[in-house]
């Protein structure tokens, strides 16, 4: 049956997770590497979905990202691989995890190709200085996203489409059309507008021949160029067949101007990328040799069919009869509260050592309190510093639901008044109130707190104070009912993230 183009689209936006995926991407599109709100609003998205958190850090400490040492917090992951590789790792996490729901294995294996011409490309710009490294990854990644959007959101008419081109001779191109009503083309660029994408990936979904780009091409060419390239040597290699590599010689003659120089060491490159990819495959439980597009590649870089390696033993032996003590209790570690506040007061050391920006460190100590918080139900933390030029607190960064929203109406002015923000500022101490709408405190209770934070929550207040001066607090809150489950020693665990952010602060003012 063929369906006209808007049918398509509307039957599309009208899936029952599309709204909720397309919100996320749309932000996430938006977010800006030169903007400290963005970095903030970036680490929120990601730190709202534990499963993204566990698959990234997995990601940054796999063999490819080795040379920065174990790490364990969104925070400093953000500051060793800057702020656009970690937004390209959680786009790219949040499109696997979204489009492999479906379980078919033909989206998981589209998933695959596509992931192995981003990191092709990413490779490719490296050792070529083509183009910038992250932008090629992201763009060879959602060349192909017409045919994701297809097979995960109509997959009965992604079923008639193969029918046509198996039985019928079409191509895909003449198959998507008949369809559709349009290019698998046509369909990712209108979703990816949908979706916030910039120019530059959108662009990169355009088919483009490499006597189209000129010599004086901009990046836009330059990287629509290199994802082309690179999902045609992804093609190429998916249809298998003895004249693979006549195919991919032919097309390294075609792309001679912009790639020839890859010829040498073009197959070395591709089993790289090949060993690069299976750092996704080990954070997804993806077996690749059982995927038709890496089983292909398997056997064109190695001649013949070979199992992967797994994730490496710690004791260079593979045996299921021994293990470490480490191994056996990871998922146990990553369930706990005490493992996410030693982490991160590590972390902060090892910033510290590495004279990291302030601000980097204060985000990491903020980061530990919220996900350490967090194991005990919906939490919120803040980062409160004082004005130098009024006598009032603001918030600077701040993790949970609303923070944008709570930025706006959280400030503590200073006053005579008594609540227990002075309090704590006043007598520089720290403040655990059990309930926030306990009888006895409601006097401590400022109006403006109480208009905008409701109830129902414990509230944690940590002042910092430099040389006998206020200068700034940590605020938490959870479920009251929570508190009581929260030990005495994970509690400490806060103030001592705090104690180290005013070291962090004293050794920034020497």
């Amino acid at each position: 049956m063929k369906y006209t183009k808007e049918e398509i689209l509307t039957k599309i936006r009208s899936g029952h997770d599309f709204p909720v995926m397309s919100g996320t991407m749309s932000l996430i599109n938006k977010l800006d590497a030169s903007s400290d709100s963005s970095v903030a609003e970036l680490s929120n998205i990601i730190l709202n979905d534990h499963a993204l958190i566990s698959k990234i850090l997995k990601l940054v400490n796999s063999v490819n990202y080795v040379e920065f040492g174990e790490v364990t917090t969104i925070s400093r992951a953000i500051v060793l691989l800057g702020f656009e590789n970690i937004k390209n790792l959680a786009m790219t996490l949040l499109l696997f995890d979204h489009f492999r729901k479906s379980g078919a294995v033909h989206v998981v294996d589209l998933l695959v190709k596509s992931i192995f011409s981003g990191t092709l490309a990413r490779k490719i710009a490296a050792d070529l200085s083509f183009v910038d490294n992250e932008e090629a990854f992201i763009c060879s990644l959602f060349h192909t996203f017409g045919k994701m959007i297809a097979c995960s959101y109509l997959p009965e008419e992604y079923a008639d489409l193969q029918t046509l081109i198996r039985r019928d001779g079409f191509s895909e191109a003449a198959a998507a059309a008949a369809t559709f009503g349009m290019s698998f083309e046509e369909l990712g660029i209108t979703i990816a507008h949908d979706w916030n994408f910039p120019l530059r990936i959108t662009q990169s979904m355009k088919k483009m021949r490499p006597n189209e780009m000129s010599d004086a091409a901009g990046d836009v060419d330059r990287l629509c160029s290199i994802a082309n390239f690179s999902n045609e040597i992804s093609s190429i290699i998916a249809s298998g067949g003895q004249d693979t590599d006549k195919r991919l010689d032919d097309l390294l003659k075609t792309y001679q101007r912009q790639f020839g120089a890859l010829k040498d060491a073009f197959k070395d490159l591709l089993a790289d990328t090949l060993q690069d990819i299976t750092s996704y495959a080990h954070v997804f439980n993806i077996q690749l040799d059982s995927m038709p597009f890496s089983k292909q590649l398997i056997a064109w870089t190695s001649g013949e069919m070979h199992t992967l390696p797994a994730a490496p033993s710690p004791l260079g032996i593979e045996s299921a009869a021994i293990k470490t003590i480490d191994t056996l209790t990871e998922v146990v570690q990553e369930m706990s509260p005490e493992v996410i506040f030693i982490n991160g007061v590590q972390e902060m050391n090892n910033s510290l050592l590495q004279n990291h920006p302030l601000n980097d460190i204060i985000r990491i100590a903020l980061e530990t309190m919220y996900r350490g918080l967090s194991f005990f139900g919906k939490t919120k933390a803040l980062f409160l510093i004082k004005d130098t030029r009024q006598p009032v607190m603001s918030v600077r960064f701040g993790f949970g639901s609303d923070i944008v929203e709570t930025s706006k109406w959280f400030r503590i002015e200073q006053s005579a008044q008594s609540d227990f923000f002075q309090l704590a500022i006043a007598k520089q101490t720290d403040i655990v109130i059990k309930d926030i709408d306990a009888a006895d405190i409601a006097g401590l209770v400022p109006a403006w707190y109480r208009k905008g934070a409701g109830g129902g929550h414990f509230v944690i207040v940590l002042p910092i104070i430099i040389n006998t001066k206020p200068i700034g607090l940590f605020y938490a809150e959870g479920p009251k009912e929570s508190l009581s489950t929260i030990s005495t020693g994970q509690l400490k665990y806060l103030t001592i993230l705090r104690d180290t952010t005013v070291l962090a602060i004293k050794q920034r003012q020497g």
